[in-house]
């Protein structure tokens, strides 16, 4: 860049970083809200239906097949 950019743009630099920290705070703590929200879910509560030993074998089969 050329030093009349430099110039014209130095009134503006402090007031632009402002910005960019008010309007980047903004996502960021949307995200961090989310996360801590998320973090806080258990799923203990949540029934796990048994399986037999037979079809944990089918599905032990299929899984090492994929692979």
């Amino acid at each position: 860049m050329t030093p009349a950019l430099y110039r014209v743009r130095k009134p503006f630099f402090w007031k632009n970083m402002l910005g960019l920290l008010v309007f980047g705070s903004i996502p960021v703590g949307v995200y961090m809200y989310t996360w801590n929200f998320l973090s806080k879910d258990d799923f203990g509560d949540i029934p796990i239906p048994p399986i037999s030993d037979a079809e944990l074998a089918e599905l032990r089969k299929e899984y090492e097949h994929k692979k």
